[in-house]
């Protein structure tokens, strides 16, 4: 006499919960041996415990369900090397975007680690690499709202992940910085790191910067922009290009006004 299991034996000898079982039996799976026409109740026989050996073990390689049915329909060696192959380029796919998430991570835990041991209202000299970006030519003031500009380069470029702390930067022209007119900025740029999938429109081209970081936000730049002319003036430094302003830490992880860090960056040559 054949041997039979009730859904929840099958269920306890291969740790495969119920109704995951139903399921596979209501897509046409994994049916039944039997059922009762009376009770309804599903009867697996020994038969099957190979057929669920090998769902089990695709599903471990994360075969979808009707990759799975498609192999036991074809029943064929060659499908079974063409499924793995695909889901082999798949599983690549995930591994590359997995270590491009890992390098976005590492990029914020750098710079918000950066951020809060920085040496506060002390301009410094800085060497800098050139810097990929993404540009949005459109003036903003710091009395409106900066998710109008940020929602704009999104929609114009596509971007959908790619921004969030430090990565937003405001740009003021050197005119505007000869005018001493610090609160009237040109443009909105998203700055590219290792891990982002988007092409860059431009870069900040590599050179010496001044840089000043400062605890407030863009509405309290005003002061420290003139602190940074004054500087140039005082050490013969010369304003080569646009200034480029930062918030390392602001309103989109902490309340604390007090802990809010912006960084002024100005293009300088020396004579």
């Amino acid at each position: 006499m054949e041997s039979l299991f009730t859904i929840g034996q099958l269920s306890k000898l291969f740790k495969v919960k119920i109704s995951t079982l139903r399921y596979y039996d209501e897509v046409g799976l994994l049916k039944p041996a039997r059922i009762n026409p009376e009770t309804h109740y599903r009867f697996y026989s020994t038969e099957q415990f190979e057929r669920l050996n090998v769902i089990g073990y695709l599903r471990a390689l994360d075969l979808s369900i009707d990759s799975i049915k498609e192999f036991f329909e074809a029943r064929d060696i060659s499908k079974l090397e063409e499924m793995l192959q695909e889901q082999k380029q798949q599983i690549q796919r995930q591994i590359s975007s997995l270590k491009n998430i890992e390098q976005r991570i590492d990029a914020r835990i750098s710079q918000v680690g950066d951020a809060i041991h920085s040496n506060l209202n002390q301009i410094e000299l800085i060497s800098l690499k050139n810097i990929p970006i993404i540009y949005l030519n459109e003036d903003y003031r710091p009395n409106q709202d900066i998710e109008m500009p940020i929602t704009t380069l999104r929609q114009k470029y596509g971007v959908d992940k790619n921004i969030f702390l430090g990565k937003i930067a405001l740009i003021l022209t050197s005119d505007k910085l000869q005018q001493r007119c610090f609160d009237d900025y040109s443009g909105l740029l998203l700055i590219l790191e290792p891990g982002d999938d988007k092409d860059a429109t431009g870069v900040l081209p590599a050179g010496k910067y001044l840089r000043l970081r400062f605890h407030g936000t863009h509405d309290t730049a005003t002061t420290q922009y003139q602190k940074m002319i004054d500087y140039c003036q005082k050490h013969n430094y010369q304003i080569t290009g646009d200034a480029v302003e930062t918030a390392l830490i602001d309103y989109g992880i902490t309340d604390d006004l007090s802990k809010y860090v912006t960084e002024i960056r100005i293009p300088i040559s020396e004579d």
